[in-house]
């Protein structure tokens, strides 16, 4: 898949920002399959000359869309780590989990992407990232706060619980467009559990 060209002047971000704001938008209605160029560019109100002068084709388009909001995801975990700790570490994951819950609720085309969406290849190494910076993110508010040890097992454990967190999140809003209260409610939990619980034996 080719790459985005990336714009240099301001007018031409402003036209590959409508481009996404578009995507995103008609993805609330229109599945990637139907989802076309031309329909694109016409939302945006630009020329398909205009969009090809920035995506190579809807993949590259959907991509570039899906770097914005992983680029999200590390902000929300920065906002939520951020802000005064609740006595409760269980709370704080609450917290995140609900975070990224709104985003399956509130962001336009979000949820179709995530579940019926291409599996772009290029976005692998982009998704790992994202959840390495999350767990990083976390682990320093659990030191801070709760202390929890500072330790490469304390570490590991912490990018575990975001995988575990990111399939429940999946398994809350398969079926549910505003998602499984009980299944959001339980994933902070076994997050939380899991990150105290005793060291095993080596």
């Amino acid at each position: 898949m080719a790459e985005m060209h990336e714009p240099q002047q301001q007018r031409s971000r402003e036209k590959v920002a409508r481009i996404l704001e578009a995507t995103a938008s008609l993805l609330e209605t229109t599945s990637y399959d139907d989802l076309g160029t031309k329909l694109i560019a016409a939302e945006a109100g630009v020329s398909v000359g205009v969009l090809y002068r920035y995506f190579a084709d809807k993949e590259a388009i959907v991509a570039s869309l899906v770097r914005s909001w992983l680029q999200l995801d590390v902000q929300i975990a920065e906002r939520v780590t951020a802000e005064p700790l609740p006595d409760r570490s269980q709370d704080l994951l609450e917290r995140l989990i609900t975070a990224y819950a709104d985003r399956f609720r509130e962001e336009p085309g979000y949820r179709r992407i995530w579940y019926h969406g291409p599996r772009i290849a290029s976005l692998r190494a982009d998704t790992q990232q994202t959840d390495r910076e999350i767990a990083d993110r976390i682990h320093r508010a659990l030191v801070r706060g709760y202390a929890m040890p500072d330790t490469d097992e304390s570490r590991r454990r912490g990018r575990l619980a975001v995988e575990v967190g990111s399939n429940l999140l999946d398994l809350a809003f398969r079926d549910d467009p505003m998602g499984d209260t009980e299944i959001l409610a339980d994933a902070a939990l076994m997050m939380d559990r899991y990150l105290f619980a005793p060291l095993r034996w080596r």
